[in-house]
């Protein structure tokens, strides 16, 4: 076992260095197997929206036998039950180490070992994962728009090229069937009407209720940008672009129902794509938009898949089209 420092001072330096999530994991992964001289198999399932109420999806993983969401449940009610001291929880040859922030339980880290050689680095995997958490919350917050509480644009480029590098399709749950990754636009219909109705105040509540509309109702493992103004980006993966349409389209009668107050009724207008091929990062927004104002064309309170639309890249002239 090499380990410079026995504190683990530049391990925890490594981490704090890391200024991406993607960069964070990665590096977190390879601090595990520096420990364990990959002797070891291991996994770390974590909330990343840092609530307790969605469910951790695997961030890596190692392991021979993937974890169902009931194996991942039954883990969570283990740690629940320990105390808040205790840093591992030990069962034949498996050591869990909870991940928490705030006290909240947002997931854990497994170690699957033969014997108990991991046992004299238990104590510093269980900093080395406190310090992971913290520097992740970090860069979680600042990547959070103020208003709606959402990731916000500085983040969204981020996000698409490591989805198209397919850098984290391993985030996805384990047990699932090849999935493509999608991009949506989603924007508010007749926004400036509101605002020149009700006055500022209530066109921030609206775009706030929109928001947390669609964080409750997308996946944990999906990520919900507010891209500017009243426009919205998500990002998800679905088994089928039927599948995708179904999911969007339930979200678009979901806000078409909900009751705003003072305003009465708020629809949204979205467009969608299929982040196979896509060179740029711009590309892959150009499409999806150029679905977005097809729906807007064609009556507001839709949902278009630029596939669907047969058209080249430029040839919906997007000056002619009146978005509020």
């Amino acid at each position: 076992m090499n380990i410079t420092t026995p504190c683990g001072h530049e391990l925890t330096t490594r981490l704090l260095d890391q200024k991406s999530e993607c960069a964070l994991d990665s590096s977190f992964n390879r601090v595990l197997s520096t420990l364990t001289q990959e002797s070891y198999v291991s996994a770390l399932f974590f909330s990343k929206h840092f609530s307790p109420i969605h469910q951790p999806v695997v961030v890596f993983s190692s392991l021979y036998t993937p974890l169902s969401d009931d194996s991942i449940a039954m883990h969570l009610e283990k740690l629940k039950k320990l105390k808040p001291s205790i840093e591992v929880h030990h069962y034949q040859n498996t050591s869990v180490f909870p991940a928490k922030f705030e006290n909240n339980l947002l997931g854990f880290l497994i170690i699957e070992a033969s014997d108990d050689a991991i046992k004299p680095f238990e104590s510093l995997i269980a900093h080395l994962l406190n310090v992971y958490v913290k520097q992740l919350s970090t860069l979680h917050y600042a990547c959070i728009d103020p208003l709606s509480q959402l990731l916000n644009r500085q983040t969204f480029e981020e996000k698409v090229l490591s989805v198209v590098a397919r850098d984290n399709h391993a985030a996805m749950r384990q047990g699932y069937a090849e999935r493509c990754w999608y991009l949506a636009m989603l924007d508010i219909d007749n926004f400036k009407l509101v605002n020149d109705t009700y006055g500022h105040v209530i066109g921030d509540e609206v775009i706030l209720l929109v928001a947390q509309l669609l964080k409750n109702n997308f996946r944990s493992e999906d990520y919900v940008f507010r891209y500017g103004g009243e426009e919205f980006a998500v990002l998800f993966p679905s088994q089928s672009a039927e599948t995708a349409f179904e999911g969007l389209d339930r979200i678009r009668a979901l806000i078409a129902a909900t009751r705003f107050p003072q305003v009465g009724t708020v629809t949204v207008s979205g467009g969608f794509v299929t982040l196979i091929d896509i060179g740029q990062t711009s590309e892959a927004v150009h499409q999806a938009d150029q679905a977005l104002y097809h729906s807007k064309q064609h009556g507001r309170n839709k949902m278009t898949y630029f596939n669907d639309l047969d058209i080249k890249p430029l040839e919906l002239n997007q000056s002619d089209i009146e978005l509020f």
